[in-house]
Parts: C-alpha cells; sequence; structure tokens
C-alpha cells in the first residue's frame, strides 16, 4: 500500500525573502564546480549552503560540513528565515519549460511518504502491486554523505521525485484546481524552468489525493540513493515515528508534461580502440549507416535517429575520434536472447540494454565492473552526457580533443519504465533524464 500522508512544510518566509530566486538551488549532485560558490554567494540563506555546504581542513568530529548545515537550520529557524505551515498541507509543484521548440508544464504533489523496502517478485502478494519499485541500477555509491546530514540536520531538504499511473488523471484534477490560484512561490530559475508552488491544506482533499494513491504503485523517477538513505535512517532509528515518512515529489505518469531525455556515452581508456574494427563487427547486428563529418552529417545522423525512433527501431548515432558520423539500425530484436542475462523481453527490448550488451560489454569489453568503476589512472571508462543544452557538441568536442567516442541514444519511452519496473527489474544506470530536475528549498520536512 502506498500510505500519503501531509506535513507541517517549513518554507522561506516572503516577509524577511524578498527574492526566492536567491535562496532555492537545484539538488545537491547537480551543484559542483563554480556552481557551488553561484549559490553560496547569492544569499548567506540559500540551501546550497545546508544540502551542498564548503568542507574545510580544520573540520573533525564535532565541528564539520555536516554540524554546520544543523546550526544553519537552527539558525534560519530561529530568526524566522524559515517558517513553519500553522496547518497540514500536501503541495501543488509546477515547472513551466521550454524543451525542442515546444511548451511544456509538469505538475504533481509533494507529501510524505511512509516508507518501505523496493517491491520484488519474492515479496508480492497478488497481482495488483502497490508499493515501491525502483526502476534503475544504481552505481556502487557511498550514502554515507547524506545520511550524515540527515543526521545531523533530522530534515529533508532535497526531493525525491517519482511516478504513478493515473491514466484517469484524479489526482490531477485536485491539483489543477489549486492551481487556478496564485502560487504561494513562483520562482524563475534562470535557466529556462518556472518553478511554482501552492499549498493544500483543505483535509478533505488531502484525504481524497491519499485515498487515491493507496491502491497504485510509485517509481522512483530520480533519486534512488536518497530513498535508501532515508530507509537506512529509519533503521537507524525504529522508535522515531518521524523516521519512517519521507518527502517526495509525485508526478502521474500521464502527466502531459512529463518528459524524458536520452542520455548518451562517451568512451574513453579503451586499449586498441579502433573505430574500423568496431563498425566490421555491428555490421552483423546493425544496418550501418555512414554520414561523413562535418554539420550536415550530424545533422542527418540525428534525424534518422529520430525517424527510427517514430518507427520503434532501436537506433543509434556514433561520433568517433576518425572525425565520422555513424549511425546503426538493430536488424533483429531476436539477438538479445543471446546474452546471458536471464531477463524479461521488455528489458531485452530497451535501447540502452541492447546498447550496453552488444555494444559496450560484446565488442569494447566494457562490463558492468568496468561501468562502475575507472581502472586506468583513476579514468573511467564510460561518461554520462545528458541530451540536453550544448552537451551534444561538448561531447563532439571533448572527442576531438582525445576521448575516443560518443554512442548518441533516442530517449526511453514512460511506458517502457512502468513495464521494466512492473517485472521487478532494474534498467541500466543512466537509462533516463527526467527533464527538468526538481528543485530544493521550496519545502522542508523536519523530522522532529
Amino acid at each position: 500500500m502506498v500510505t500519503i500522508a501531509p506535513f507541517k512544510g517549513y518554507r522561506y518566509n516572503k516577509e524577511i525573502i524578498t527574492d526566492f530566486e536567491n535562496v532555492v538551488s537545484p539538488p545537491y549532485d547537480v551543484i559542483k564546480g563554480e556552481l557551488v560558490d553561484l549559490f553560496h554567494n547569492r544569499s548567506p540563506y540559500n540551501i546550497s549552503h545546508i544540502i551542498k555546504g564548503d568542507k574545510k581542513e580544520t573540520d573533525g568530529f564535532s565541528v564539520n560540513v555536516y554540524t554546520r548545515a544543523r546550526d544553519f537550520l537552527e539558525e534560519w529557524v530561529g530568526k524566522g528565515v524559515l517558517k513553519q505551515e500553522s496547518k497540514e498541507a500536501l503541495y501543488v509543484y509546477a515547472q513551466e519549460f521550454d524543451i525542442h521548440g515546444q511548451h511544456h508544464i509538469r505538475w504533481g504533489f509533494v507529501g510524505l511518504i511512509e516508507l518501505e523496502e523496493f517491491g520484488s517478485p519474492d515479496a508480492e502478494d497478488d497481482a495488483d502491486f502497490a508499493g515501491v519499485l525502483q526502476h534503475e541500477e544504481t552505481l556502487p555509491k557511498d550514502i554515507e554523505d547524506r545520511l550524515n546530514l540527515l543526521r545531523n540536520t533530522k530534515a529533508n531538504f532535497g526531493q525525491i521525485f517519482v511516478i504513478y499511473p493515473d491514466s484517469e488523471g484524479k489526482v490531477d484534477s485536485i491539483l489543477e484546481r489549486w492551481m487556478s490560484d496564485s502560487p504561494v512561490m513562483d520562482i524563475d530559475d534562470g535557466v529556462g524552468v518556472v518553478h511554482k508552488l501552492w499549498v493544500i491544506d483543505d483535509a478533505d482533499d488531502i484525504r481524497s489525493i491519499a485515498d487515491h494513491m493507496k491502491s497504485r504503485y510509485v517509481i522512483i523517477a530520480d533519486g534512488h540513493h536518497r530513498y535508501k538513505t532515508a530507509l537506512a535512517y529509519m533503521k537507524e532509528n525504529p522508535d522515531m515515528h518521524s523516521a519512517r515518512y519521507r518527502m517526495l515529489t509525485f508526478v502521474n505518469m500521464s502527466n502531459p508534461g512529463l518528459v524524458v531525455l536520452p542520455t548518451h556515452r562517451q568512451v574513453q581508456n579503451i586499449e586498441g580502440f579502433d573505430i574500423d574494427e568496431l563498425i566490421k563487427n555491428l555490421e552483423s547486428d546493425f544496418e550501418i549507416r555512414r554520414y561523413g563529418k562535418g554539420g550536415d552529417a550530424k545533422k542527418r545522423m540525428f534525424q534518422d535517429m529520430d525517424a527510427d525512433f517514430n518507427k520503434s527501431e532501436h537506433s543509434f548515432g556514433i561520433y568517433s575520434y576518425d572525425g565520422n558520423f555513424y549511425g546503426m539500425t538493430l536488424n533483429d530484436i531476436a539477438v538479445m536472447d543471446t546474452i546471458p542475462e536471464e531477463r524479461s523481453k521488455e528489458w531485452k527490448q530497451l535501447d540502452v540494454t541492447i546498447l550496453h550488451s552488444l555494444i559496450l560489454d560484446r565488442y569494447l569489453g566494457i562490463d558492468k565492473e568496468k561501468m562502475a568503476q575507472g581502472t586506468i589512472e583513476g579514468g573511467s571508462y564510460v561518461e554520462f552526457i545528458k541530451g540536453i543544452g550544448d552537451a551534444v557538441d561538448q561531447s563532439i568536442k571533448q572527442v576531438d580533443r582525445g576521448s575516443q567516442a560518443v554512442f548518441f541514444m533516442n530517449p526511453t519511452r514512460i511506458e517502457e519504465v512502468g513495464d521494466v519496473a512492473g517485472n521487478y527489474e532494474t534498467m541500466p544506470q543512466k537509462s533516463t533524464f527526467f527533464y527538468p530536475k526538481v528543485y530544493t528549498g521550496l519545502t522542508i520536512n523536519k523530522l522532529e
């Protein structure tokens, strides 16, 4: 059962904070390099000071980045910078953005979920599963960082983004009514996305949303590690009632603004990599197209990939160190039955599975172990390139500067995510890029 609960969230106090744009931020794992200083410098109350604080050489057990995060939170609440809701509430969260020349609005609700272990075939009681599913493998990663932040602050700052099935739009219809009023937060993040928040404090509407969700399942779209962190903290604190809940953003899988973009793969550090030998090997399973060099070749490659995507063909592009663009379309999906893993038909028909199994592993020797860690002078074998902005052109430049090739992909379909997760399987890591990211700092859930 999916159990949803409202909470008395903490939000930035508009009587003290006049520009909300200066205090919210992307998720902690997006804030890297120059972005750390950028968000820190926007305001002494920017949420990034808590979720991505500065580490100091003098840090030790009693004073460190996590204790400073705790002190920031206590200070901001004490000063009234963060103010708690007077009533328990859910929140409507909408994001407006343009992608590929089209305007989109994606909306959902923010609320608490009662934590439970991920669903598995062994735990299934009946065909109508209702619970939490993961859709993507996660690279071995230390969750100790997020766990230490949670231990010290006892609060949820960032969102976990989940999707759920509701083709009739029963929950969305409630959310849309609230969206007809003025939002309590309206933020332009400066990179093409407008974030809006509404407070749902009507007990009947909250009850209706919770009732609708009981029979659903949710799939984690973004935030697997954060969910695992919450589970770990709950197990550390079995007598702490509030530790059994975690703040999430829930979006209907049928929401018209739900967009998935591709994540391309750039390869490097492969000993003896030879593009001619690779293309020759691929010809046994793929129809190969050679486009040549330059911008027109790139354009034709992506046009053919898009046409294949619309025909439900399995198509990929390559840009290699030789300066040439290539395209390839799988001849027969039956070749996926030759891979050693016992998997479902839905899993075998994923583009990302085909790329990893037939190309990266079989012909380039990049198996799961090499995907998880770099072994050549600390460098990785695969870099993941999100298909947004100028990332494609930047990856091409990286190949020109010395990496070996970049494999271009079409996006994973929402229904494919649902089918694979529904089989209690996980896709290879970075199979989906749900755009845009949900922001941090719009609302905070304190556990005590």
